[in-house]
C-alpha cells in the first residue's frame, strides 16, 4: 500500500480546493476528515484516483478521505504543517485565496440544502465527534483485550486445570489481566476528558465531571476512593449511567462552559468560567444526568441485548453495519458496547458486526474468480483482501465492492449470514463475545473471543461464523452480485 508522501498530500490539497478552502484538518483511525469552507470545490473523482486514497465519503459537514489505519494521522499532521504555512508569505496566500477561494463566503451562504438532507448532516456531524472521542482509546483497549486474551489462555490450559499450578505463571497471569483492570477502572475519566474537548469544552472539566461517576457516596465502603458526601442536599447521589451518564454529562458541560464563557470578561475568564461551569454542572449530574443515565442504560442494554440474543436480529445487525461503516456512522455503536461491557462482562455485539467484514471478504473473492487475469480489479482485490482479513474492510468497501453496487448488497448479505449463526448459537444458549470494549475484527480477534462457558468455544463460534460470512458472501456474489458489473 502507498506511503503517505508530501506530493499525495499537495495533490490531496489541491483537489479540495486549496489550503484556503480547508477550515480544519483531523483524523480518525483510517480517515482523513477535512472540514471545508465549500464543499463544491471538491473534485471527488479525481480524489479518488490517487495512488492510496481507498475512497471519499462526503457530508455537508465533512470530507472523508479512506487512507487506511496508521496513515491517517500522518496525513493529518502533514496536511496541518502544509496549513500552518499558509501565512509565511502572505501575498501568495492572498493571490491563492482570491484564485481557488473567491467569494467562498458568498458561495457558502448561497447554498442551499433540503431539511432532510440538513438532518442527516446533522446525525453525521454528531456522531462522527464519537471518534473523536474513541478513537484515541482505541489502542489501549486492543492491547488490555490482546494482553487479557492471552492470560486467559495460560489460566486455562495451565493454571485452572493443575492441582499445584506454577507461582511463577500465577504471578505472570495477574501482571498481564492488571492493565485491562487500570484501563477500566479510570476509563470514564479518559471519555469525559475527550468528550468535553470534542464538543468544544475544556477536556479537565470533563474530566472532573466523569470522575462524579467514578466517586464512591457510601462512607461505610472499603473499597474505592469515598467522595466525603454521602448526599447532595438530601438528594440520593446514585453514579448509574457508566459510560452513558458520562458522555450526557460531558456534552451539556461542554455548552455549558461555552455559554458561560461566551459572556465572561476576558480578564475572569481563567478564574471563573471552570468553576461555574462544574458548580452547575455538578448539581445537573446529581439530581438529573446519573438517573437518566442509569434509564438510558438500562434501555440500551436491553434492547441491544434481545438484539444479540435472536438470530433475525442479529442478522439485521451484521447486515446493516456496512451501511453505517460507508456513513461514518459507526462509531455511534461505541457507547453501546460500553454498556454489554457493564451487562455481560463482555462486548456481545462486537462479533456480529464484525460478520459484515466476512461479508466482504467473501464478494472480494467472488469478484476475483470472475475477473479476468490481467484486469485492474484482480489488483485492487489482492491489495485489499489480506486487509479485509485481518478486519481492515475498508479498502475492500471503498475499492471493490461499493463502486460496483451489486458486490455491496451481497457482501451485506454474507454479513447477515454470519450474524445470524452468531445469534442463533446466543439463542441456543452460548452468547459470545469480545473480552474488551473494542478491538480489532477478523481473523485477528480470535484470541480476544470469551463467553461464560471459556475463550475455547467463543473462539470456535466466531470462526465458524467468519467461514459462514466468507462462503455466503462468495456464493451469493458469483451468482447474483456480478452480472453486468464492471470486472475490468
Amino acid at each position: 500500500m502507498a506511503k503517505i508522501t508530501q506530493p499525495m498530500i499537495d495533490s490531496i490539497i489541491e483537489l479540495v480546493g486549496g489550503k484556503a478552502n480547508i477550515a480544519l484538518a483531523g483524523n480518525c483511525m483510517t480517515r482523513l476528515r477535512l472540514t471545508l469552507n465549500n464543499n463544491d470545490l471538491v473534485q471527488a473523482d479525481q480524489l479518488k484516483r490517487i495512488t492510496g486514497v481507498m475512497g471519499v465519503v462526503e457530508s455537508d459537514e465533512q470530507l472523508q478521505i479512506i487512507l487506511g489505519p496508521g496513515k491517517a494521522q500522518t496525513a493529518a499532521e502533514m496536511m496541518n504543517q502544509c496549513l500552518s504555512q499558509i501565512s509565511d508569505n502572505p501575498d501568495q496566500a492572498s493571490l491563492q485565496s482570491q484564485g481557488d477561494n473567491s467569494d467562498l463566503k458568498d458561495i457558502a451562504s448561497d447554498q442551499k440544502k433540503q431539511m432532510k438532507a440538513k438532518q442527516t448532516s446533522s446525525i453525521q456531524q454528531f456522531l462522527s465527534k464519537f471518534a473523536t472521542i474513541f478513537t484515541p482509546l482505541i489502542p489501549g483497549f486492543i492491547a488490555a483485550g490482546m494482553l487479557l486474551g492471552v492470560a486467559t489462555v495460560l489460566e486455562q490450559i495451565y493454571i485452572t486445570e493443575q492441582a499445584h499450578p506454577n507461582l511463577i505463571l500465577v504471578d505472570l497471569v495477574n501482571y498481564f489481566k492488571v492493565f485491562g483492570k487500570g484501563l477500566f477502572s479510570f476509563l470514564s475519566i479518559l471519555i469525559g476528558y475527550n468528550a468535553q474537548k470534542a464538543f468544544g469544552g475544556s477536556g479537565v472539566n470533563g474530566a472532573i465531571i466523569a470522575s462524579l461517576f467514578v466517586l464512591g457516596y457510601n462512607p461505610d465502603a472499603t473499597s474505592g476512593i469515598y467522595s466525603g458526601m454521602s448526599d447532595f442536599f438530601g438528594h440520593t447521589i446514585d453514579p448509574r449511567g457508566n459510560i452513558i451518564g458520562v458522555l450526557i454529562a460531558a456534552i451539556v458541560g461542554a455548552k455549558v462552559e461555552r455559554f458561560i464563557r461566551k459572556y465572561m470578561p476576558d480578564d475572569l475568564d481563567m478564574i471563573l468560567t471552570s468553576s461555574l461551569t462544574l458548580l452547575f454542572m455538578g448539581a445537573v449530574t446529581f439530581v438529573v444526568i446519573m438517573p437518566l443515565g442509569g434509564y438510558l442504560f438500562q434501555g440500551m442494554s436491553w434492547l441491544f441485548l434481545h438484539l444479540n440474543g435472536n438470530p433475525i436480529g442479529s442478522a439485521i445487525l451484521a447486515g446493516v453495519f456496512l451501511i453505517s461503516v460507508m456513513f461514518g456512522i459507526h462509531q455511534g455503536f461505541v457507547p453501546v458496547y460500553f454498556a454489554l461491557m457493564e451487562t455481560q462482562g463482555f462486548n456481545s455485539l462486537f462479533p456480529i458486526l464484525a460478520m459484515a467484514g466476512g461479508g466482504q471478504v467473501g464478494a472480494a473473492a467472488a469478484l476475483y474468480v470472475k475477473a479476468h487475469k490481467d484486469s485492474l480489479l484482480r489488483v485492487q482485490i489482492k491489495g485489499s483482501i489480506i486487509p479485509g482479513i485481518l478486519g481492515i474492510g475498508e479498502p475492500l468497501i471503498y475499492g471493490v465492492t461499493l463502486p460496483r453496487v451489486k458486490p455491496f448488497v451481497t457482501a451485506c448479505i454474507g454479513g447477515a449470514a454470519g450474524g445470524f449463526f452468531i445469534g442463533l448459537v446466543s439463542y441456543l444458549g452460548l452468547p459470545v463475545g469480545l473480552n474488551t470494549v473494542f478491538g480489532p475484527s477478523g481473523i485477528v480477534s480470535l484470541p480476544l473471543m470469551t463467553s461464560n462457558s471459556g475463550i475455547f468455544p467463543a473462539m470456535m463460534v466466531y470462526g465458524a461464523g467468519l467461514l459462514i460470512s466468507y462462503g455466503v458472501g462468495f456464493v451469493v456474489t458469483y451468482f447474483f452480485g456480478t452480472k453486468n458489473v464492471d470486472l475490468s
